[in-house]
C-alpha cells in the first residue's frame, strides 16, 4: 500500500456536513448488511500478540515492566459472517515478583468485526455500553467532521482507494461516548482504522484513567479490508491517591497469514465461539513465530530504549486525553516527598493536593514540614500542553531542600534509612526559595528540547540535626546565601538498534547571575545500553562532562569522589569548574528474575578548583585520573544492590548498598 494524501476535502469540510453524514451512512449500512463484502470472506488467520503490564511515571524516567505475555491465536470466518477463535498457545515471564492474575479474555484475542454496535472493553469491566460511531444510535450519539483525505494504492486493483479520515466527538461529554477518528473508504464505506480513547462516564472501573484503542484493517485479496493489527492500552491508578506512577496493561495482536476459503469441518462454527485458554508455558515455542521478550525495545521497555524521550511521548500523548480520575486527589510526588530524614531538615513530613480542571492542565501543591528544623517547606506547580508536543511549566517553592551534586549520593529512601541508622547523611544540602518555569518539547520520535529559567533565593541550613547514632555524622558544609537567576536549555537526542542497544546524548547550559557578575555552565552526557532480549546479560556505558565559568555559588560545583560517582574514594572529596566521569556497569543472571552477578569501573577527574571552594569545603582537584573496579550482587530483577568496589590508585575497599535506578525516580 502506498499512501497519498489529497486534503482538499478534509479543507472545505464541516461538522456533520452532507458529506460525512452520507459517508456515516453508508458505512453503516455496510456493517448492518448481511451482504457486506467481509461477510464472504471465509477466511483462517494466524495472530501473535504481546500483552505487557508496567509501571509507568507521570513525569519522565524509565517505565518498569512487570510482566509480558505472549499469546498465539486462529481466526476463523465463514460466509455467512460466522466467528470463532482458538487460542493457540499462551506464555509468560513475571519480571517483577507479582501476584499472578488472569487477563480479560479480550486483552487475547482480536477484534474481528470493528467491533458491534455497542464496544466494551475488558469484557465489560473496563469499558461498557459506549455506542459505536457507526452503529445504530451513532448519529444521536456523535458529531462528525472529515479531517484528512488519503488514496491507498494496491497492487492489482485498477485506481487508488480514498479513504477520509472522519473525527468523531460526543454530543455530551457527560454519557459514555468515544473520542478519535474511524478511516473509511470513500466509495464502500468499509472501515479502515479506529483510533479512539473515551469519555469519562465510559469508565465502569473506578481506578481507570484512560483507554485507547487502536485497530487497523489491510486490504487483502480483491480488495477485502480486513483485521491487520490492535493495540489497546489501559491505565489505571488509585483514584484516591496522586501518585507519580500507574499501571499500564498494553496488548498488541497482528494478524498475518491469511488462507481465503480454508476447508473446516461442517460442525466447526457450531462449538463455542472461543476456545477456553489452554495453560501458560505448555506449548512448544515453535507454536511462537517471534521470540517473548523480542518487542519490548520497540514498545519502550527495554533498558535500551530511550527512557527519557519515550516516556515524555507517552506522556505528553496522555494529556490529550480525558481521564476518568477524580479531578482532585491527595498527592506526594515520591516517597521521601511523604517521609524523609536528613540533618537539615531532621524528619520531615509532606502530603497534597492536584486538581485537573481539564485535559492537558494540572495544578499540585505540596506542603511540608521539617520536625526537626521547625520550618514550613512547599511547592505549588502548574502543567499545561501547548500544542500537540510541548508542555509548559511553571514552579513556586518554598524552603525547598537541595543538594550538592551534580550527582546525587544516595535515593532520598536510601539517604533517609543511612540518616537515620547510621547517622550519615549523604546530601550537602541547603534550601531554596523561588519560582521557575520551562518548556519541553519534543522533537520528533528521537529527540527533545528543554528551555527554562529560575530565580531564586539561596539559604543555608542551621544546627545539623542528629539522630542519635555513637557514629559521628557528616559536618554540615557552608554555603554561599544570595539570589541566583538562570536561562538554561537543552537538548536530548537518542538512537536505537533493531532492540540490541540503545544510546542517548544530551547537552545542557546555563547563563546565571549570582552576587553582581555572570556565571555559565555547560554540561554533556552519552549513555549507551546494550542488552539480550531476554534480559539475562544486559551492560551500561555513562560519560559525563561539564564546565563552568565565572563566580559560581560554592554549592554549585562539581563534586565528585564515594558513591555515586568514585566509590573507593572519599566521599565528595574532590571538586572544581571542569570535571569528566566515565561510569560502566554489567550484568548477568545467574537465577533468572532473582539473582544477578555484577560488574562495575569508572574513572573520573576533576579540577580547576577555586581558592573559595578549597577553603570553605576542604575540597581539591583530582591530580589526574582517579578509578574505581567492583564485583556484586544484583537481587529481584537487579533493583536491590550490593557491590565490593576498589578504589584506584589509592583508594579503599567500599560495600555500597543501592537500589536500581528504575526504582530511584520513585523514592
Amino acid at each position: 500500500m502506498l499512501p497519498g494524501v489529497d486534503s482538499a476535502a478534509a479543507q472545505d469540510a464541516a461538522v456533520d456536513d452532507p458529506v460525512v453524514l452520507a459517508l456515516i451512512r453508508k458505512a453503516r449500512e455496510l456493517r448492518e448488511s448481511p451482504q457486506s463484502l467481509a461477510a464472504f470472506a471465509a477466511y483462517r488467520a494466524d495472530a501473535e500478540g504481546h500483552i505487557y503490564f508496567y509501571l509507568d511515571r507521570d513525569e519522565g524516567g524509565a517505565p518498569i515492566p512487570m510482566r509480558v505475555d505472549q499469546v498465539a491465536v486462529d481466526l476463523y470466518q465463514n460466509a455467512a459472517g460466522q466467528r470463532r477463535q482458538v487460542i493457540r498457545a499462551l506464555r509468560k515471564r513475571e519480571l517483577l515478583p507479582i501476584e499472578d492474575f488472569h487477563y480479560y479474555i479480550d486483552r487475547l484475542t482480536a477484534v474481528q468485526n470493528g467491533f458491534g454496535d455497542r464496544i466494551a472493553i475488558g469484557e465489560g469491566r473496563d469499558v461498557r455500553d459506549v455506542p459505536h460511531p457507526l452503529g445504530s444510535d451513532g448519529e444521536e450519539t456523535y458529531h462528525y467532521l472529515v479531517t484528512d483525505s488519503i488514496r491507498l494504492s494496491v497492487l492489482g486493483l485498477p485506481a487508488p482507494i480514498r479513504v477520509y479520515e472522519v473525527e468523531v466527538r460526543p454530543r455530551r461529554e457527560d454519557r459514555p461516548g468515544m473520542l478519535g477518528s474511524v478511516f473509511l473508504d470513500v466509495d464502500s464505506g468499509a472501515l479502515v482504522r479506529m483510533t479512539f480513547s473515551f469519555t469519562p462516564s465510559s469508565y465502569v472501573d473506578p481506578r481507570t484513567d484512560r483507554v485507547t484503542v487502536r485497530l487497523e484493517h489491510r486490504l487483502w485479496e480483491g480488495g477485502l479490508l480486513l483485521p491487520y493489527r490492535q493495540v489497546v492500552e489501559v491505565r489505571r491508578e488509585i483514584p484516591e491517591l496522586d501518585l507519580p506512577v500507574g499501571s499500564v496493561i498494553r496488548a498488541t495482536l497482528d494478524v498475518v497469514d491469511f488462507e481465503f476459503n480454508p476447508e473446516l469441518d461442517p460442525g466447526f462454527f457450531s462449538a463455542p465461539a472461543l476456545v477456553t485458554r489452554p495453560p501458560y508455558n505448555t506449548a512448544d515455542s515453535a507454536e511462537f513465530r517471534g521470540g517473548l521478550m523480542d518487542r519490548m525495545a520497540e514498545e519502550g521497555l527495554s533498558p535500551v530504549s530511550a527512557a527519557d524521550i519515550e516516556a515524555e511521548a507517552r506522556r505528553a500523548a496522555r494529556a490529550h486525553l480525558v481521564s476518568g480520575l477524580p479531578k482532585v486527589r491527595v498527592y506526594a510526588d515520591r516517597v521521601s516527598s511523604v517521609l524523609r530524614a536528613n540533618r537539615a531538615e531532621g524528619v520531615h513530613f509532606g502530603l497534597g493536593a492536584s486538581y485537573s480542571p481539564k485535559e492537558a492542565v494540572k495544578l499540585d501543591a505540596l506542603p511540608g514540614y521539617g520536625a526537626g528544623s521547625g520550618e514550613l517547606t512547599a511547592r505549588v506547580r502548574g502543567r499545561w500542553m501547548v500544542g500537540e508536543a510541548a508542555t509548559a511549566t511553571v514552579t513556586i517553592h518554598w524552603h525547598q531542600l537541595r543538594d550538592a551534586g551534580p550527582f546525587a549520593g544516595a535515593s532520598g529512601a536510601v539517604n533517609t534509612v543511612s540518616a537515620l541508622f547510621r547517622n550519615h547523611d549523604y546530601t550537602d544540602p541547603w534550601f531554596a526559595t523561588g519560582v521557575g518555569v520551562g518548556l519541553d518539547r519534543a522533537i520528533g520520535s528521537a529527540a527533545s528540547i528543554r528551555v527554562g529559567a529560575v530565580r531564586e533565593e539561596m539559604s543555608a541550613v542551621g544546627s545539623p540535626i542528629g539522630f542519635g547514632s555513637p557514629e559521628p555524622g557528616r559536618a554540615v558544609r557552608p554555603v554561599d546565601e544570595g539570589v541566583w537567576a538562570a536561562l538554561s536549555g537543552g537538548v536530548v537526542r537518542r538512537w536505537e538498534g533493531l532492540g540490541a542497544w540503545g544510546a542517548e546524548a544530551g547537552v545542557t547550559g546555563t547563563a546565571g547571575r549570582w552576587s553582581g557578575g555572570g556565571v555559565a555552565k555547560l554540561a554533556a552526557r552519552i549513555e549507551g545500553n546494550v542488552a539480550r532480549n531476554d534480559l539475562s546479560r544486559r551492560a551500561t556505558f555513562m560519560l559525563d562532562v561539564g564546565a563552568a565559568w565565572g563566580e559560581l555559588p560554592t554549592q554549585l560545583h562539581f563534586l565528585l569522589g564515594g558513591r555515586g560517582t568514585l566509590p573507593g574514594h572519599p566521599y565528595r572529596a574532590y571538586g572544581g569548574r571542569r570535571f569528566a566521569l566515565a561510569r560502566g556497569e554489567a550484568s548477568m543472571a545467574l537465577l533468572s528474575g532473582w539473582l544477578s552477578a555484577r560488574l562495575l569501573a569508572g574513572a573520573g577527574a576533576v579540577g580547576a578548583t577555586p581558592a573559595s571552594l578549597a577553603d570553605a569545603w576542604q575540597v581539591g582537584g583530582t591530580g589526574g585520573l582517579l578509578g574505581y573496579a567492583g564485583l556484586g550482587l544484583g537481587a529481584v530483577h537487579d533493583i536491590v544492590r550490593i557491590d565490593g568496589v576498589w578504589g584506584m590508585p589509592g583508594g579503599a575497599f567500599e560495600l555500597v548498598f543501592s537500589v536500581g535506578s528504575m526504582l530511584r525516580p520513585y523514592l
